[in-house]
């Protein structure tokens, strides 16, 4: 994400965007792209600016619903930081690792 921050967002090449993205979501699980401009959304004013550009991509066709809601990315950040794990969470948290890689 910082890599990400330090060029316009708008400028980023599309893998580029979805990996910040769903590092954001990983890191910020509790944060929803809907209302992020609402006062009481949680949003953090600093990274507004990548819910702004995710709408604009959104919008413009060119973020798919699943990249737009990146629900395995919060879902990785939520499972990594708990202390015990069902049997299920771990197939799936491993699954999503082969899918994804490590950085998810």
């Amino acid at each position: 994400m910082r890599l990400a921050l330090q060029h316009p967002l708008e400028q980023l090449p599309h893998e580029q965007f979805v990996r910040a993205w769903s590092a954001l979501a990983y890191l910020f699980p509790g944060l929803h792209p809907d209302g992020y401009e609402d006062a009481e959304s949680g949003w953090p004013r600093v990274l507004k600016c990548f819910a702004a550009e995710a709408w604009r991509r959104f919008e413009a066709g060119e973020l798919a619903d699943e990249e737009l809601y990146t629900t395995d990315s919060a879902w990785s950040g939520l499972y990594d930081r708990m202390d015990t794990h069902e049997p299920d969470e771990v197939e799936r948290r491993f699954a999503l690792a082969a899918d994804y890689g490590e950085s998810l």
